[in-house]
């Protein structure tokens, strides 16, 4: 066993239970440094802080905090610290970690605003623990008080850091985008108006950008296939986006908004949609599986489609619609990639040819033949095609390398490529309604042709809630939660040579004092963890990164994780999914410290894991918690591949088989599978995975069935555990 399961606001007493049950793997780690911070507080009594502590390099983005390192050595000590709120709104505690130093036990208490957020007792471990934890509310003068209570003799040393969470604008002065030029009679461009109010807001350090609710903005810019960004907020600061319910009438490739390097902003109120569409749909009127040819029709409610080939865009697909049953809008399908599309009779039949292969993406040996078969074989009545000029093409809302920003009350109908592009934030990124789903269920089948929630490398987690959308719509995931995996060229007293496992290198995000973990190849088994001292760029792919101490065992070809731009600490609670569309909704998540709670996913498919296209790409997915959500799969299975320390409590899973592959220290408590048939199995447990049943879990009300649809092989075991309650 590589490490217990943080403590989360919720289930100390099972966890505690769940500590004692594992086996404990224990190892010393040499000490350096104790590192903290703050924002906008004054710890007491512990001492000041010393503003001493170097980047290895220039870090890139926008921090929410100074960062303070504390020069003084481990203790052994009870230690305390007191912040005070001086605004009201959401806090979130960050890059948070315990080391155990030696033998004993270290107490950890997080309260705020006189409530227990969190208690977590730690000991000694190949792992560094962690504590980062979100505070939901809290008004001005309330506490966030955190102590150290350590056992006789015992040792330890911590760092964490405390962000304010919700932007905040008092008495910042307010640009109408009318005063600049904006009709928002959804006819004139207003792009130069609004890039004109928002520029003025930028110049002037702050300011609120209002519209007028009731008028759709025409925003087009460049006609060259530039792709622009109606609201611009790179370097910005200090900036709210109100919306006032108004509609944003956008021209692909642009996108809704850039904040890169930017802090507290807010966009809030906003109905966004594409004109032109970036796709269409079309009757199927004849499949001809040799020449690979489908004819269709296009129906009145779309304008008279361009034709011919794309030329801008490689990986360049349409989907295929199977519905469930007849004259259903939720289905299945293919995304089968097209040559050309030509006219066959009318400006409205239209002839769609198809490649041979998937060229252009990252499977493009993949056999376009196979998926026309198939629509001809199961009845596919419908195709959506993407726009020739527009479809696969910009559409982003991107929030990069920034701090303390906030999209809410948003209602996108479509984007024409990806929809959010959620990167390397340095502080807290909150999504509050913010929803994809289309106006027309009973005709649309699509929302965006690719990702929805794209969201990488965050060294704060994302809070994502109340949020609606159309998942199956979304013809690839509706979450990639992510960040990369590096690999071990080579290795000299402290200091490795890493280089990515999957596409670019990124040095920009390591830091001094970072943590950095070290595994075996597969991630089978964590060989220790260590501080960064001294981060150095290389020409080419790699880069070397000197550590306090080496962990015992290190060697060429293991795995490194940068463990601070993990998405640590994102939460997904109260947000839904449909299943209007041609997919089902899909996740890849590939991060750690993830919560679920409280939602509704209608034909949802879970995939945790490490590995995807040739190798270990990402972090094995640890420290997942899964709570009171409802989910529902067309695929039956929920993935769990590697996936350790995780608790699955309250949850039901209607027609879900729950599929552990190589997954240790998984804990199900009080979760209710319904809607099975007889032959389905509730649970699978292969390749070593270690499945712990506490109380509370059936299958059709019945504990007895669920015993029954369990299976693992003889590498695994299921233990049935009624004392963790």
């Amino acid at each position: 066993m590589n490490e217990p399961p943080a403590c989360r606001q919720a289930g100390v007493t099972e966890l505690r239970k769940l500590y004692r049950h594992m086996k404990r793997t224990m190892k010393l780690f040499p000490i350096l440094l104790i590192f903290m911070a703050a924002l906008g507080c004054k710890p007491t009594p512990s001492g000041d802080a010393n503003l001493s502590t170097p980047l290895a390099k220039p870090a890139k983005g926008k921090f929410a905090t100074a960062d303070f390192a504390i020069d003084e050595p481990a203790s052994d000590q009870v230690q305390e610290w007191t912040y005070v709120a001086k605004e009201s709104g959401h806090y979130q505690i960050g890059q948070a970690w315990v080391e155990v130093l030696s033998g004993g036990t270290v107490e950890l208490s997080v309260i705020a605003g006189g409530k227990v957020i969190r208690e977590d007792y730690v000991v000694r471990n190949t792992a560094v623990h962690r504590f980062e934890c979100r505070i939901d509310e809290l008004a001005v003068g309330e506490t966030i008080h955190i102590s150290v209570k350590p056992s006789a003799g015992t040792k330890y040393r911590l760092g964490y850091m405390i962000a304010f969470a919700t932007p905040t604008f008092p008495g910042a002065k307010v640009f109408h985008v009318a005063d600049y030029g904006a009709v928002g009679d959804g006819e004139t461009d207003d792009m130069a108006a609004v890039h004109a109010a928002v520029e003025a807001a930028k110049t002037a350090g702050s300011g609120i950008i209002r519209f007028e609710a009731g008028k759709t903005y025409r925003v087009i810019g460049l006609k060259d296939f530039t792709e622009e960004y109606v609201l611009d907020l790179r370097g910005a600061k200090n900036i709210k986006i109100e919306g006032n319910g108004a509609k944003m009438l956008l021209h692909p490739p642009d996108g809704l908004s850039m904040v890169e390097e930017s802090e507290n902003i807010q966009i809030d109120g906003f109905v966004i949609d594409y004109l032109p569409r970036p796709y269409y749909q079309g009757d199927i009127k004849k499949i001809d599986v040799d020449n690979m040819t489908m004819d269709i029709d296009v129906p009145e409610r779309y304008p008279v489609p361009q034709i011919g080939k794309n030329e801008f865009h490689a990986p360049f697909f349409g989907r295929s619609f199977i519905p469930d049953y007849p004259g259903a809008r939720s289905g299945d399908g293919n995304n089968i990639y097209v040559e050309e599309v030509k006219q066959r009779g009318n400006e409205r039949q239209l002839r769609v040819h198809f490649k041979k292969n998937a060229d252009g993406s990252h499977t493009p040996d993949s056999k376009m033949q196979e998926r026309v078969q198939r629509a001809y074989d199961e009845g596919a009545t419908e195709f959506v095609v993407p726009h020739v000029k527009y479809g696969h093409r910009g559409g982003y809302t991107k929030i990069m390398y920034s701090s303390r920003v906030k999209l809410s009350n948003l209602r996108y109908y479509c984007v024409p490529y990806f929809w959010l592009s959620i990167r390397h934030n340095t502080g807290p990124v909150t999504l509050s309604n913010v929803d994809l789903q289309t106006p027309n269920p009973e005709t649309e089948l699509l929302v965006s042709w690719r990702d929805g929630m794209h969201i990488k490398n965050g060294r704060w987690g994302t809070l994502i809630e109340d949020g609606d959308w159309d998942g199956a719509g979304m013809y690839d995931d509706t979450f990639a939660i992510y960040s990369r995996a590096l690999k071990i060229v080579s290795q000299s007293d402290n200091t490795i040579t890493v280089t990515p496992n999957f596409m670019g290198k990124e040095p920009y995000l390591w830091r001094v004092g970072d943590w950095a973990s070290i595994w075996t190849p597969k991630q089978e088994r964590l060989k220790g963890m260590a501080r960064v001292i001294r981060v150095e760029d290389e020409d080419g792919k790699n880069f070397k990164v000197t550590l306090e101490s080496m962990p015992e065992g290190a060697s060429p070809d293991d795995i490194v994780l940068h463990e601070e731009s993990v998405n640590r600490g994102t939460l997904i609670r109260n947000c839904s999914t449909t299943d209007i569309g041609t997919e089902y909704s899909s996740t890849r998540f590939r991060c750690v410290g993830l919560t679920l709670e409280n939602n509704d996913f209608e034909d949802f498919h879970f995939w945790f894991h490490p590995h995807w296209i040739g190798g270990q790409n990402g972090p094995r997915p640890r420290d997942i918690i899964m709570e009171n959500n409802r989910i529902s799969d067309n695929l039956d299975k929920a993935n769990f591949d590697n996936a350790l320390n995780c608790i699955l409590r309250g949850n039901e899973f209607e027609g879900v088989t729950l599929n552990f592959s190589g997954s240790e220290n998984i804990l199900l408590k009080d979760n209710k599978w319904t809607g099975s048939d007889q032959k389905q199995l509730s649970i699978i447990a292969k390749k070593g995975s270690k499945i712990i049943l506490g109380k509370g879990n059936v299958q059709n009300g019945s504990a007895a069935k669920l015993k029954e649809s369990m299976k693992s092989d003889e590498s695994s075991k299921i233990e049935n555990n009624q004392k963790i309650n």
